[in-house]
């Protein structure tokens, strides 16, 4: 009887073993080599510009570290965060959150891009056409600049976003795309400078008359010079 147990024991150990090295070897096993990344939330960047990014090796998706491939994706200019999911059984999903860029800004090296936070973006190659305000006399190195010029494009209001051309920060001046400049004096009561220039605007298009500079430094007396 004792030696009958100890076979059974000896077998299902033997079948244990058996179990275990062929789970090993399925899950590292080529069915489980990584076949393809599929990227979503991409506007500005591309799946080709991020799998050459990253550069990933074919290797066996139980071996990567997805840790280690959001962090790397995070030391992108261009992304916030990131999150991967994985699918069976070798396929991996990587949901991109990419910085918003506002407007853009000459540069000697050519142009870079203003985020909604107030980081500067490299520009890259895409078939989209930047429909965004540029932005002259900005020092890139002063970091309070750029965030209140970000603050300042974002509160644009929508209607008016299509006639603003240009923001000159040295000025404190829109440049609108008829060439009328918008002097906004101290970044204060900005929501209210805003909508009085929509009026200011809906105003001189329903008269006809074009304005060639606008003064809304103090927003209770705002100064309208017309083109002559």
């Amino acid at each position: 009887m004792l030696n009958e147990l100890t076979s059974v024991k000896n077998a299902l150990s033997v079948l244990v073993l058996a179990l275990v090295v062929a789970l090993y070897l399925f899950a590292n096993s080529t069915f489980f080599e990584l076949e393809q990344i599929e990227w979503t939330g991409l506007t500005y960047l591309s799946a080709e510009q991020l799998n050459a990014y990253i550069d990933l090796p074919t290797l066996n998706v139980w071996r990567l570290d997805t840790r280690e491939l959001v962090s790397s994706l995070r030391q992108h200019p261009w992304i916030a965060n990131a999150k991967v999911t994985w699918r069976w059984p070798n396929r991996l999903i990587v949901r991109v959150q990419e910085r918003t860029p506002v407007a853009q800004i000459p540069t000697e090296g050519g142009w870079v891009l203003l985020d909604r936070e107030g980081t500067i973006l490299p520009a890259i190659q895409h078939e989209i056409l930047w429909d965004m305000p540029i932005c002259t006399g900005l020092d890139l190195e002063a970091a309070e600049q750029l965030v209140a010029t970000s603050r300042l494009i974002t509160l644009i209001p929508p209607r008016l976003a299509p006639f603003i051309s240009e923001w000159n920060a040295q000025q404190r001046a829109f440049i609108t795309r008829s060439g009328v400049e918008v002097h906004m004096g101290e970044p204060v009561e900005l929501e209210e400078k805003f909508a009085l220039l929509e009026g200011i605007l809906e105003d001189l298009q329903a008269r006809g008359e074009r304005a060639a500079r606008i003064d809304l430094g103090v927003p209770k007396t705002p100064v309208v010079s017309l083109e002559r």
